[in-house]
This record gives C-alpha cells, structure tokens and sequence, in this order.
C-alpha cells in the first residue's frame, strides 16, 4: 500500500489505521457490506466471540434498520504493533426499534472506541464501548429535552 501523495509505503500502523477509516466509511456510514470479507479474517472475534465476517455485517445491518442515514466520523486514531483504537462519532436517525424503543424520528448521536488487533492485513480481533446509555437518553427525553449530541470525534491526527 503506497502513502498518498508520499510516494512511499505506509508503515503497518498508518495501514491499520487505514483499514478501520475504510471499514467505518464503507461499511458503517454506505452500507456497503461486502467489503467485510475483505477486511475481516474468517477466524475474527467479536468481543471474544468467533463470528467471522458475518458478525460485522450483522451489527451495521441491525444499526442501519433502526437508524437511516447513519454515518461514523473517526477521530483520533492511536496505533502500536498489530493494534489500532479508534475514537469515532455515529449519528442516524431513529426510524426502527432500538434497544426496544418503537421509532422516535429523532436525530441521536453518540461516540465509542474501538479497539482492534490485525494480522495479515486483516482484523482478528475487535474489542469496543460505544455508549448506547447516551443513545437510549436521547431517544426516551421528553420532547424538546433530548440531551446534547455527542461531539464529533474530531481530534485526527494526521
């Protein structure tokens, strides 16, 4: 993988780094779930569990039902060895169940780290937080006092 516009390769973090960047825009914010089978190993964890490529395609199509015009903003990214975190920003808005809440309409945003070990170019392992309480607050206040949005994971060094 060449560096753009550096004309050099990227060193094993910057293409860690490069790969949850994909996974986020291509997977999380388009929907375009193909791509898992690019990203993720066959043998890859979720939270200890084996799921394989089907575990993350999962997960965005569940989002993306209850939440349309999902997107996920990268912040900071920090990456050492075969690991890579990532502090990210989602919002959608709530148009199916959630958390078992009947659509509310609103537009909730909340943020998460993601934690994820790569192996040959491709993830093995994944450990995240994404803070669903902040979600649920948003959608269960009372109209007109839905709490502040999450702020957008912004501090990306580049």
């Amino acid at each position: 993988m060449t560096a753009a516009g550096q004309g050099g390769d990227l060193s094993t973090g910057e293409a860690n780094k490069a790969l949850a960047r994909r996974w986020f825009d291509e997977g999380w914010s388009r929907g375009e779930l193909d791509v898992a089978d690019e990203i993720f190993a066959p043998e890859f964890l979720l939270g200890g569990r084996p799921v394989g490529p089907q575990g993350p395609k999962e997960s965005v199509r569940l989002r993306r039902t209850a939440f349309s015009g999902l997107t996920v903003e990268v912040g900071l990214q920090v990456a050492e060895g075969p690991w890579v975190a990532s502090w990210y920003t989602t919002r959608g808005t709530h148009v199916g169940e959630f958390a078992g809440l009947a659509p509310t309409g609103r537009v909730i945003s909340s943020e998460g780290i993601q934690l994820w070990r790569v192996e040959d170019g491709q993830v093995v392992e994944d450990r995240n937080v994404f803070d669903v309480a902040r979600v649920v607050r948003q959608l269960r206040a009372p109209e007109g006092a839905a709490p502040g949005p999450a702020p957008f994971a912004t501090c990306r060094s580049e």
